[in-house]
């Protein structure tokens, strides 16, 4: 990331309204990350090419009075394969940070998705855990359905304490994940998790709860954790319990593992998404990869990932951050071989 530092001075404001000038860091980021990909579901196949939660972004914090930093970001999805983008898609929110903690208004992650993203060994790549975590048996990605989580609500209003001993509790609410005024609230949600993090270990546990439709109450209880074995062996896993959701319960659980030669890294997991109330509607997910970093802010990888889907099953491999996905035919395997590189600036 390349830091652009303005001194925002309005000088003609300031002499019209005799206001102290102002002075910010802001700061422009972003990632190119994109794929070529030979995608499979036991049916048909394709080489598609795939822009994977590519962004750009915009960053400033101010200090303020009494040892307070006021901070805004504005992150959107852009689409490199297709040339397209969304405005502020993505993590958007102003906030105020201090030593009572930090608070948050606007769009963005929930702490439960968070925690899979701190031990996902394939996010934004094939065989991301949210193939499993976040989609349906019928291979839907709509939220309302109720068996999605890993989502970034609306509306959001978040809080995070100061570090107390490592550990820190993060609470986000959100009264109306949806667009508009409401006067019902519905869709209203809650997602929390207390996280404890140093060095080379990583653990979680996090719940969150939406109103959903037709009578459910969708929630899960994640667990996740990392642990580095030694400074180039690092090991991973994920439990997550889904309940009150469409089909009836399911348990998602599994591992991970890295191992850094130099420049390279091989990465590999393994994830089972148990049967619900239907039988044969399980599926397991195993992806194998390496990466080549060519400096600190570009990586090129190779990935190759299998769902194999149950009878009554449809999970895909090739969901999770990634704009071009291949809906799964029940009973099915889908698998991806992808071609990827990422570019941080």
């Amino acid at each position: 990331m390349k830091t652009i530092k303005l001194s925002l001075v309005a000088a003609a404001l300031s002499s019209l309204f005799a206001v102290p000038a102002l002075a910010a860091d802001v700061q422009i980021y972003g990632r190119a990350h994109l794929s070529v990909d030979s995608l499979d579901n036991g049916v048909d196949s394709g080489t598609n090419v795939s822009s994977n939660s590519s962004r750009l972004g915009f960053r400033a914090k101010t200090e303020i009075e009494g040892g307070l930093e006021a901070f805004v970001q504005i992150e959107q999805n852009i689409r490199f394969d297709e040339g397209a983008g969304s405005w502020a898609s993505r993590d958007s929110f102003v906030g105020i940070r201090g030593n009572f903690g930090t608070v948050r208004l606007g769009q963005f992650d929930t702490p439960l998705k968070a925690v899979r993203g701190k031990v996902d060994m394939f996010g934004d790549r094939i065989g991301d855990i949210r193939n499993l975590t976040r989609t349906s048996t019928s291979g839907s990605t709509n939220a309302n359905i109720g068996n999605v989580f890993d989502e970034r609500y609306k509306n959001g209003v978040h809080y995070q304490t100061p570090k107390f001993g490592n550990f820190v509790f993060d609470i986000h609410y959100t009264p109306h994940n949806n667009a508009g005024a409401t006067v019902d609230n519905v869709q209203e949600s809650y997602s929390m998790a207390l996280s404890y993090e140093v060095k080379g270990f990583y653990a979680a546990i996090a719940y969150e709860t939406f109103e959903g439709q037709n009578g459910l109450d969708p929630n899960a209880l994640r667990l996740g954790a990392y642990y580095d074995v030694t400074s180039d062996f690092r090991v991973s896993g994920m439990f997550q319990s889904a309940s009150d959701v469409p089909g009836g319960d399911r348990n998602v659980y599994g591992v991970g593992a890295s191992y850094k030669m130099g420049d390279y890294t091989l990465r590999s997991q393994y994830y089972v998404a148990d049967d619900n109330d239907a039988a044969d509607s399980g599926a397991s997910m195993l992806v194998i990869g390496a990466d080549r970093r060519l400096g600190k802010d570009l990586t090129l990888y190779v990935a190759y990932g299998i769902t194999s889907n149950d009878d009554a099953a449809a999970f895909r491999v090739s969901a999770g951050g990634r704009d071009t996905q291949l809906a799964a035919v029940p009973g099915k395997d889908s698998s991806g071989l992808s071609l990827g590189v990422q570019y941080n600036f």
